[in-house]
Formats: C-alpha cells, sequence, structure tokens
C-alpha cells in the first residue's frame, strides 16, 4: 500500500536517516518501517549514496523519503527523478515558498517539474510516459514548519493546494521561541497544539519528529500520522549502550 494511503488510515512510524551505509537503511526496512527520511540537510549523504539509499529501502517495503536542503526546485525534482517516494522541505515560513516547493515536485498541470524521463525514477525510460508523468505527480510533498515565521503564516500555507503533510520540527519550534532544544517547554507544546489543530481543521495530514516514547504517544493522540522517531545513528548509539550495560550492572 502506498505510504499515502497509510497515512490516511492508520498512524505511521519512520525515522530520520543520516548513515552513509545502504546496509542500514535496508535493514531499517526489514525492520518494519513504514518510511525513512534520507536527510540532505543536516545529513552527510552524496547524490550517489541517496540513490543506493532509496535503492536499498526499495527493497522492502519501507518508502524512501528524502529531506532536501530547503526550496530549492533542481533539488527537489534530482530527489524525486532517483525514485524517492517524497521529498520533504524544510523551513517553510511563507505561503509563496509553500507553492514554490509544490510547484517544483509536480508535473503540469500541478506544477513545472524539469522533465526527464530517462532517470532511475522512470526505469531509466523504459516506464510508458504516461505512467510515469501520472505516477510521478502523486509522490508525497510533505512541507516542514518550524519557525515563528510560519506559524504566522499559518493559515495561509495550509490554503496552499498540492502538498499532502504538513511536517512540525519541535526543535527548530523550541529554537525559534528562545528555548533551544526544550520540546517539552509549555511554550513549544502550545504552538504543536495549535498548529495541529489549525491543520486538522483543513483536512490536511499532520507529521513531526520526537525523540522519547511519551512524545510519540502525545503526537498519536493528537492526530499526527506521520511520525518520525529519532536518528538511526542515535538509535544504533543507544543500543550498543545497551548491549555494554548487560555486563556493566
Amino acid at each position: 500500500m502506498p505510504l499515502l494511503e497509510k497515512l490516511r488510515q492508520n498512524t505511521c512510524l519512520g525515522i530520520f536517516s543520516k548513515t552513509t551505509d545502504s546496509s542500514m537503511v535496508e535493514a531499517a526496512g526489514f525492520g518494519g518501517l513504514d518510511f525513512i527520511i534520507l536527510d540532505l540537510e543536516h545529513g552527510p549523504i552524496s547524490t550517489e549514496t541517496l540513490v543506493h539509499h532509496i535503492r536499498a529501502a526499495r527493497l522492502t517495503p519501507m518508502a524512501p523519503i528524502v529531506r532536501v536542503k530547503g526550496v530549492d526546485p533542481h533539488a527537489i525534482g534530482a530527489v524525486l527523478d532517483s525514485g524517492a517516494e517524497g521529498v520533504q522541505v524544510p523551513n517553510i515560513n511563507t505561503p509563496e515558498q509553500a507553492e514554490a516547493a509544490v510547484k517544483a515536485a509536480r508535473f503540469y498541470p500541478s506544477g513545472c517539474r524539469g522533465v526527464c524521463r530517462f532517470v532511475r525514477a522512470a526505469a531509466y525510460g523504459s516506464q510508458k510516459k504516461q505512467d510515469y508523468f501520472q505516477g510521478a505527480n502523486e509522490k508525497l510533498v510533505i512541507l516542514q514548519v518550524e519557525g515563528m515565521a510560519g506559524v504566522r503564516n499559518l493559515d495561509a500555507i495550509l490554503d496552499v493546494p498540492g502538498f499532502d503533510v504538513l511536517f512540525v520540527g519541535p526543535y527548530d519550534l523550541s529554537q525559534s521561541v528562545g528555548k533551544p532544544g526544550e520540546v517539552d517547554s509549555p511554550a513549544v507544546l502550545s504552538l504543536m497544539a495549535e498548529i495541529a489543530a489549525k491543520a486538522r481543521n483543513k483536512g490536511i495530514l499532520l507529521g513531526a519528529f520526537c525523540d522519547t516514547q511519551n512524545n510519540a504517544e502525545l503526537l498519536k493522540k493528537q492526530g499526527f500520522t506521520y511520525i518520525a522517531y529519532s536518528v538511526d545513528m542515535n538509535i544504533y548509539l543507544e543500543a550498543c549502550r545497551a548491549v555494554k550495560q548487560l555486563l556493566d550492572t
């Protein structure tokens, strides 16, 4: 089942990925995750490594999503050309930025994405043109609102047609309210609840990051269905700590 359909029916769980090892991506998929966010904004992934990561994810039921660095039409088109199931665009502060991100991810009539059908997403030209262009316009577009400017413009951003998920970044929100890292502060939690209520009222799917079980459960209760839990490298680190403690106790 495509990830978008799953999100409409159930809560889906994934992780952010900063690894350069495609085997870790593949293992995450076999571990049963619904999606993985391959991070180009804060991660060290090259274009070549990204393609291998996407291919590794596609060997499993897990959907590969790519977070780009910002509203860059060339970068957005390139990750979709590589075969990603969707693109996640950070730091959306205005409806104009939201509209630009959507147009960069869609072909006509929904957008103005650059056209090349000799790419991995189109099976290097072997897929029928009509099937490719239709399917490409169904890939997920996820917009991140994570600062006060975006919160102030939230109503207008939510009215932009063509995106699928509104993603809230609690750590960046904490920075924007002057409490960096304090994601459980009342100011941040209040903003998260306000954003969630407005998105739900307009029928927009919600996503967010968390790194504790309590916060994951809170997000689920608030109607977030696209939940990214922690980062692969930190999950591995904590697992190693747990192993080390087996003989330290």
